[in-house]
């Protein structure tokens, strides 16, 4: 092992040739014109979506004349311009061609490529023993680790692979301060350099193919090529039933819109980044959370892209309830930073402001559903004979009971319209109709019990900013059920207190809200189904000794590879 101080890069046994990659004229941090797009489809979607059930809702639903109702109208209508958004997406998804990124028939071999592995007291020995690329790059372990038994472990992977381990004297600016600090001192060499997180894989060709789009003249104006992104822990239950929807995600967005519509993004992981765009911001931007997306944000602005590129990651995501409370306290705060992404002082095309504001938007819709409850239960009232009258109506007629109801009939046609294209995009992108249920009904109730804690972070950072960044866990023990009831106080409190409102002031509008409040107070239980211990996924029929290529989506033989590192020393 080596150690930064000594100013040599890492090699792998191949020496790369020197000086930037012929076919890329960005030396002087310039980047080329864009590409022309047309995302106009996508916008006229939207607006037609939004109008017209938005419309509805003010024609046929709201009583315009009692305050309560105009309330739930402004709540709605949130909701709907965050609901049209995604919507649009996906219905534009299925009616737009797609027009692949283009790219050289194979890498120019002249790009000098850095590697840099991010850890701080998360190290996952898998995914750090599985660092290895068939184009030579110079691998860089960035611990800001302090734990003794994560630097040991980092120190004798590290050691037996060859990789530099960069370690500071002074921790300043979380992730990117660490990237910055190398990036200033051997940035300049390389002409691009690929981020991995502590739980991130990289398939053995995924930096070659990547860099016959970097390398691309045509491409000349990208600066972030962003990977998918599958799961590879799939080790329990929990993992297995959250994670694919994901799919849904990369054929609607990653390998659907996201380019079309020249869309700011970066994940911050699994990506691969232009030095030439990097160097006259001397890095990544520092002082935010999502320091991946204010990046981007910041070369958007200097005219350079965002783009996917169709070639396949893997990370793990958290493994339980606790694990998914710690990620969400930083998406949260890291959300409310898009607000200074779009505001007016942002030289953003309008869409791609938009774009940005969804991020934030679906957080702040998530806390409008308790919202809307409680105007709704609290908003109204009515008696005990009343809700038993309507009891009755529905047993003998439940048909035209609901169908009187106009709230109701406006929610009916609103799930049918979006129902008929999500099927269509589950469809496509192969999920099945078990696999969709068992999500739904696992992130409803995510949703449900997070929603108080998603709320203490937005107050809490509009009040304190952020101090610190919690690390998203990369292992969690099984819950116990009292584990799980305590997680779930906030949210039982909140649905005990609309019940009572229910049983004193307006049984009626129990009835009317039973759909959101028999998920919410039920959210536990469906915790407790999905809690389990590890179990592997079913056996492959056939074994897997070397890792699937970046092209090919293969989440369970990426499981079953990164497992064997620590069990077949011959793979090391």
């Amino acid at each position: 092992m080596r150690f930064a101080e000594s100013g040599s890069p890492p090699t792998d046994g191949r020496t790369p040739e020197a000086g930037p990659p012929a076919e890329a004229p960005l030396d002087r941090g310039e980047p080329h014109a864009p590409p022309a797009r047309s995302p106009t489809l996508f916008y006229w979607v939207f607006g037609l979506v939004f109008l017209g059930a938005d419309g509805a809702l003010a024609a046929f639903v709201i009583r315009w004349s009692y305050a309560p109702s105009i309330a739930l109208f402004a709540v709605f209508t949130t909701l709907l311009f965050g609901g049209s958004l995604g919507l649009a997406r996906q219905i534009t998804s299925l009616l737009q061609r797609r027009r692949p990124l283009p790219r050289l028939s194979r890498p120019t071999g002249r790009s000098k490529v850095a590697l840099l592995y991010t850890t701080m007291n998360d190290v996952v020995p898998e995914c750090l023993l599985a660092v290895r690329q068939e184009y030579p790059c110079d691998v860089y372990v960035l611990d800001d680790s302090s734990d003794p038994t994560a630097r040991q472990t980092v120190d004798e992977i590290a050691r037996e692979r060859g990789f530099v381990v960069v370690r500071r004297s002074q921790r300043r600016g979380f992730k990117a301060g660490a990237v910055n600090d190398w990036f200033r001192e051997h940035g300049q060499r390389y002409d691009f350099l690929v981020l991995l997180d502590s739980d991130s894989y990289l398939p053995p060709d995924w930096v070659e193919e990547a860099l016959r789009y970097a390398e691309e003249p045509t491409n000349g104006s990208v600066a972030i090529f962003q990977g998918l992104i599958n799961i590879w822990n799939l080790d329990t239950r929990f993992v297995r039933t959250i994670s694919p929807m994901s799919r849904m995600g990369q054929f609607v967005w990653e390998r659907g819109l996201a380019n079309e519509l020249n869309a700011v993004f970066c994940y911050g992981h699994n990506v691969l980044l232009r030095t030439a765009a990097l160097q006259p911001l001397g890095g990544l931007v520092e002082g935010y959370v999502s320091e991946d997306f204010a990046t981007a944000v910041v070369l958007a602005e200097r005219g350079w892209l965002s783009r996917f590129v169709p070639l396949h990651t893997y990370e793990a995501v958290p493994e339980n309830l606790r694990g998914f409370l710690k990620r969400q306290r930083k998406w949260t705060r890291g959300a409310m930073e898009f607000f200074d992404f779009v505001g007016p002082s942002r030289r953003l095309a309008r869409g791609q402001k938009l774009l940005l504001f969804e991020t934030p938007l679906g957080h702040v819709t998530n806390l409008l559903w308790p919202l809307a409850m409680f105007l709704a239960v609290f908003g109204y009232s009515s008696s005990g004979p009343q809700a038993l009258q309507f009891l009755r109506s529905l047993a003998v007629n439940p048909l035209g009971t609901i169908w009187s109801v106009t709230v109701f009939r406006f929610l009916i046609l609103l799930t049918a319209a979006s129902a008929v294209p999500a099927s269509l995009v589950r469809y496509r992108a192969g999920i099945t109709w078990a696999e969709a249920l068992r999500h739904r009904w696992l992130s409803g109730a995510l949703s449900a019990i997070l929603q108080p804690y998603e709320l203490r972070t937005m107050v809490g950072y509009l009040l304190t900013g952020f101090r610190d960044i919690p690390v998203t866990p990369k292992s969690e023990r099984t819950l116990s059920r009292r584990d799980i009831l305590g997680i779930s106080g906030p949210t039982l409190a909140v649905g005990t207190a609309l019940t009572a409102g229910i049983l004193v002031l307006n049984p009626v509008g129990g009835i009317f809200n039973l759909t959101w409040l028999a998920p919410m107070m039920l959210a536990p239980l469906v915790l407790f189904a999905v809690e389990g211990e590890r179990t592997l996924p079913p056996p492959r029929t056939v074994p897997m000794p070397t890792p699937a290529p970046c092209r090919v989506a293969d989440v369970d033989g990426t499981y079953a590879y990164l497992v064997s590192q620590r069990r077949e020393p011959s793979l090391r």
